[in-house]
């Protein structure tokens, strides 16, 4: 999950920071800018899951990559000793999961579970959706909107 993180947050911190320490010039602003909208621009129709990283057994929770980015290399890097990487989607979900980079390059829902290693409750799994729904590219998500209103 961590590497996930790294690689949404990277082209945000490049584009944070100036050459030599300095604070970033407008041309270097722009450059990042230009980066990100290229990551986030949207895919063709094609909707499918590339593959996943099941850690429901620890962690209670699955990752679907979906967006192009995600190579097969990409993401068994990303899933790592974490958990069981597979070309398969992650399990249903009744409780519903995170879904950032929506319908671009780097999208991956991270589903939550109600059984496994830390169980998610109903109440946790709003607390969860809460978290999610700040996140400025993130939206909670069921799988029926994922899978269905494309």
């Amino acid at each position: 999950m961590k590497k996930l993180l790294l690689v949404l947050i990277l082209p945000l911190a490049i584009a944070g920071c100036g050459k030599n320490g300095n604070p970033p010039t407008q041309e270097e602003i722009d450059e990042g800018i230009e980066v990100v909208e290229d990551m986030l621009q949207e895919t063709s129709g094609d909707y499918k899951v590339r593959g996943s990283c099941n850690t429901i057994d620890d962690k209670s929770h699955c990752v679907d990559y979906i967006g192009s980015f995600w190579t097969e290399q990409q993401m068994e890097l990303n899933c790592g000793s974490e958990g069981t990487f597979s070309k398969n989607t992650c399990p249903y979900s009744t409780n519903g999961g995170c879904q950032t980079g929506g319908k671009t390059i780097t999208e991956v829902v991270i589903w939550s579970y109600d059984h496994g290693g830390q169980p998610i409750s109903g109440e946790e799994a709003q607390y969860e959706a809460m978290a999610c729904n700040v996140n400025p590219l993130g939206t909670w998500v069921t799988p029926d909107q994922i899978f269905l209103d494309n």
